[in-house]
């Protein structure tokens, strides 16, 4: 399959390459909980209780190293992604899982082990101090695996807040560890290189939107060439770019700075260059476009050449199946619009005495711009405390409550005895007559063939007294 991120996100949505910009500022009264569910393709993620925005569909669910060291490829700024937030989580929660599972699978029916110990409180196995949302999370978590599928990453689950103290970062909290570690990043490429940049002096790096170069300005044209040689390494300037969308002051609630606004117009441009870009290698900026058509340098249509390269990748299962027809309206208007005044397009960040700061707001993740941050990290930090201490009292109140299964077996036992009672050891039929007892001993041989097969699923220790014989297979109860 096409690894290149840009088909994958065009494959799924087309309207979704990149997070569109908020058009109205979000609320910041958003959940803190948060759920990560993958499927069986590695590659697949699913988030609920997050922002009210578009997140990506999919995502390379590989190693993210936060540090400032290099890859292979040069990179040195951190994986911005706010998926890739959830790396830390999943490796715990895999880990974990992973080894309940081992343990589950020794016994005859693993199923009904996860069942016993979180919902039958007569079980030997019966897990104590949990809330009935942790025992549904858990006892989720551990049917998954059992059926071969990852578990879901959840703030409330016990391994998470065993682990690390509270819930999920919320969006905020990476998105200033990532700022973190571009800023060392910067500073140590600067250092690496001897690059020494006026105190005082307002440093502005841009990054556009199709090639991801990062510009540079308010220095003299000497060093921003150098500056630029230095940072335009591997991806470095692709997650610059993607971390900078994701720090749009509108996603928490505050007013959206004019570059947003300009960035979210022309998207969908930037979107179609790249497509065009993944399958022919043109940069269709730099192509003759003559009366809205655009042609390749030995004069082919390039839209007939993007068309021929995609059947191909789709003949060979390489790319997913797109609105080809749609996309084609798409790129007939931006063909004809042109490319003209595209030089300045891009995502602005400011660099001022060893620091990064976001421009045209204060609401941001450089110096003087933080107060913010730290009135979510308060709300998050009292959030998970009041949640704690709520977690206590839920489970000081259900200790002292029966639970809803007990519940309902005691009003199932109560009717039970009622009928029995009424009967007194006689049963009859329809018509009238006494009924012949059953043979014990066949029954017996039947609740045990039943017993090995699986067919029988226990309920409970307790043994319901009925007027015959009463008998007990493995948990159980055989109304004999």
């Amino acid at each position: 399959m096409i690894t290149n991120i840009s088909y994958q996100y065009a494959a799924k949505n087309y309207s979704e390459y990149n997070k569109p910009s908020p058009s109205a500022p979000q609320s910041k009264n958003d959940k803190v909980g948060e759920t990560v569910t993958y499927s069986k393709n590695s590659d697949e993620i699913v988030i609920s209780n997050q922002r009210n925005t578009n997140a990506p569909i999919y995502t390379d669910r590989t190693s993210l190293n936060q540090s400032t060291t290099r890859q292979s490829d040069g990179t040195t700024f951190p994986i911005p992604s706010i998926i890739a937030k959830y790396e830390k989580y999943t490796k715990v929660i895999d880990e974990h899982y992973a080894k309940v599972n081992e343990e589950n699978k020794k016994f005859n029916n693993p199923a009904q082990h996860i069942w016993d110990k979180y919902y039958n409180t007569k079980s030997p196995y019966y897990v104590k101090g949990l809330t009935q949302r942790e025992r549904q999370i858990c006892s989720e978590a551990e049917k998954r695996v059992l059926n071969g599928l990852p578990a879901a990453v959840n703030s409330y689950d016990p391994v998470i807040q065993k682990t690390f103290g509270g819930g999920i970062m919320n969006d905020a909290e990476w998105n200033d560890e990532v700022r973190n570690g571009i800023n060392n990043s910067v500073n140590q490429l600067f250092e690496e290189n001897g690059i020494i940049i006026p105190e005082g002096t307002d440093l502005q790096l841009r990054v556009d939107p199709y090639e991801y170069k990062i510009h540079v300005s308010g220095v003299d044209d000497a060093l921003a060439r150098q500056i630029e040689q230095v940072l335009n390494q591997g991806k470095n300037g692709k997650y610059l770019y993607e971390h900078l969308r994701w720090c749009n002051p509108a996603y928490n609630g505050y007013e959206q700075p004019k570059q947003y606004l300009y960035d979210t117009a022309y998207q969908g441009k930037a979107v179609m260059w790249h497509f065009v870009n993944d399958l022919t290698g043109f940069d269709m900026r730099k192509l003759e476009n003559k009366d809205g058509i655009i042609y390749t340098p030995d004069g082919q249509n390039l839209w007939d050449v993007v068309t021929e390269r995609y059947n191909e990748l789709r003949a060979n299962g390489e790319i997913d199946d797109l609105p080809m027809s749609s996309l084609y309206n798409d790129y007939k208007v931006f063909a004809k619009e042109g490319w003209d005044n595209e030089d300045e397009r891009g995502l602005t960040i400011g660099y001022k005495d060893g620091s990064l700061y976001d421009i045209d707001t204060d609401y941001g993740y450089g110096s003087g711009q933080r107060t913010w941050l730290q009135n979510e990290k308060v709300r998050h930090n009292q959030y998970w405390e009041n949640y704690r201490k709520e977690q206590e009292r839920t489970l000081h109140k259900e200790k002292a409550t029966s639970s809803t299964f007990e519940q309902w077996l005691g009003n199932q036992m109560n009717y039970t005895n009622e009928v029995l009672s009424e009967i007194k050891g006689n049963t009859y039929g329809k018509n009238g007559a006494s009924l012949t007892q059953p043979d014990m001993s066949a029954l017996q041989m039947l609740v045990n063939t039943l017993a090995r097969r699986g067919r029988i699923i226990p309920l409970t220790n307790d043994i319901l007294h009925l007027p015959q014989e009463s008998v007990m297979q493995k948990r159980f109860d055989a109304k004999i």
